[in-house]
């Protein structure tokens, strides 16, 4: 099981490309993880948080971790409606933010294609969009 476990060989896989991302990205004070749940939320306009969760499929816990430190940051504002639902919503600053980021994310996207091969990659974005339809499919 220890040689054919593919859920354990992702993970060593994951902790490698976040480990590129998140060394680019420290000197600016953001980790990637926090990135992808700003673009998310920038990309998607104002939005639930279960539906970041969804998006991203990230556990609610999660979630609010990553979310509170954009928030203190002013990267992320929350926004009231009616009933007990929060949207959240990129702020100005978190928009200049992704963009002044721009050729770090592309250095550090540069540095993983290369560790992992141009033909690993592009198997990997065809992997999640088959996920991402199967799972449009579904609902």
């Amino acid at each position: 099981m220890a040689n054919e476990c593919l859920a354990g060989r992702v993970r060593v896989l994951n902790r490698v490309v976040t480990g590129v991302f998140d060394d680019a990205l420290r000197p600016h004070k953001v980790r990637v993880s926090q990135m992808n749940v700003l673009v998310a939320i920038a990309a998607g306009g104002p939005a639930r948080a279960a539906d970041v969760c969804r998006r991203l499929r990230l556990e609610k816990s999660t979630l609010s971790r990553d979310l509170d430190r954009l928030i203190e940051r002013g990267w992320v504002r929350t926004i009231p409606t009616d009933g007990r639902t929060q949207l959240l919503e990129a702020t100005t600053a978190g928009r200049e933010l992704i963009k002044s980021l721009m050729p770090v994310w592309e250095e550090a996207q540069a540095r993983v294609n290369e560790l992992i091969g141009p033909e690993l990659a592009r198997n990997i974005f065809n992997a999640i969009e088959g996920l991402r339809t199967a799972d449009q499919e579904s609902r």
